[in-house]
């Protein structure tokens, strides 16, 4: 074999020992990435493969890391049918995420076929991976919660059936009617009350655990916080100023009398008068099967007569829990009241949303309806 033959050979064989090199080295990439992410799924070509897991591989530490830390809350809408393009631009503007991690992501995944429309929570401080989990799972999807002032528990729990949480009404019941007391904002047991009405996004794959301490975090922060001190300025335990503000929320019809009618029951403590309120009695009656209700009306003697602890026509002082849900509004009622000097108030009979107000039984015995 001559010089020229073997010039040849080593050449081959250089040739061959870079194509090696090179070879090994893609396959310790996509094996590196394989590893990290999983196989590739979806329908493409050996090429189209290697390629994208190639591509993946130089993305690996940014899968890893936070989109962008600096990046606070921020609410995705996907609308249904909307393309994969423009999720990823909506992502991408909305927290400043690196357009191109997100895609290779979604492709590599086969999340960019899994996409689901509604409302998503993101922030900066997920992964490209904790997004794509949020985006393409099943109940993960924000949901509007809304729930008016003046629900007791067991309606509260009718509405959680309607919307489809993982967890029932009845479970919702059991959790909030034995509570822990460490993490009761009274040291209590009953949460009767102590959800601040209003509407919450937050997704239906929540769990019961962390759907009612949300809800606890709320009356700490629009409650608890805000006015502790001055319930207390005025008299009354925090647990005896929600007991209040359940009552009025079911005694008033306009916001422009939460005022007065905290007026009212604070002269009436002062005076050492029962709050004879009506919802108190009704709370204690229970569901109604006639009216198809929690809240009997009309009442009639012998339901403000039956005997409960909750019923203040017949007990005196502040009966054991609040009655219902109360609104924030009603709290800052209860919290800075009017000075009135009047002792009791009764619906107008004109069909308009407002009480008369009196001073004396005599007046108030006067504004009665013939």
């Amino acid at each position: 074999m001559n010089k020229k033959q073997l010039g040849i050979i080593a050449g081959i064989l250089l040739i061959v020992l870079v194509l090696l090199t090179i070879f090994l080295s893609i396959r310790e990439r996509i094996n590196q990435t394989e590893a990290s992410l999983g196989p590739i799924t979806g329908n493409l070509g050996t090429i189209q493969r290697i390629r994208l897991a190639l591509q993946c591989s130089d993305n690996l530490k940014r899968f890893s890391e936070p989109v962008n830390p600096s990046n606070g809350r921020y609410l995705l809408e996907i609308e249904s049918g909307e393309g994969v393009g423009s999720v990823i631009d909506k992502i991408t503007d909305g927290l400043s995420a690196d357009a191109e991690a997100l895609r290779l992501y979604l492709i590599y995944t086969g999340a960019d076929r899994q996409i689901k429309p509604g409302r998503y929570a993101l922030s900066g401080s997920l992964t490209i991976p904790q997004i794509t989990d949020l985006i393409t799972a099943a109940g993960k999807s924000l949901v509007r919660f809304v729930f008016l002032s003046g629900m007791r528990l067991e309606e509260i729990a009718e509405l959680i059936d309607s919307y489809g949480f993982s967890f029932s009404g009845s479970d919702f019941l059991d959790l909030a009617e034995n509570y822990p007391a460490a993490l009761h904002p009274a040291g209590l047991t009953s949460l009767e009350g102590y959800f601040v009405p209003g509407t919450y996004e937050m997704s239906r794959g929540i769990s019961l655990e962390d759907f009612i301490s949300n809800f606890m975090n709320v009356f700490r922060r629009r409650v608890q916080e805000p006015y502790e001190t001055a319930f207390q300025a005025n008299g009354l335990s925090l647990q005896q100023a929600v007991i209040m503000a359940s009552m009025i929320a079911r005694e008033a019809m306009s916001d422009s009398e939460y005022g007065k009618i905290a007026s009212v029951f604070y002269n009436r403590i002062a005076a050492g008068m029962k709050f004879e309120s009506d919802p108190t009695a009704q709370y204690a009656i229970g569901f109604d099967r006639n009216s198809n209700s929690w809240w009997k009306m009309p009442l009639t003697a012998a339901d403000v007569s039956v005997y409960s602890p909750y019923n203040t026509y017949v007990v005196n002082g502040f009966p054991p829990g609040p009655i219902c849900s109360p609104s924030a509004a009603i709290y800052e009622a209860v919290a800075h009241p009017e000075q009135t000097e009047y002792y009791y108030f009764r619906a107008r009979c004109d069909n308009t949303p407002y009480h008369n107000f009196s001073r004396t039984y005599a007046e108030h015995v006067a504004y009665g309806c013939d």
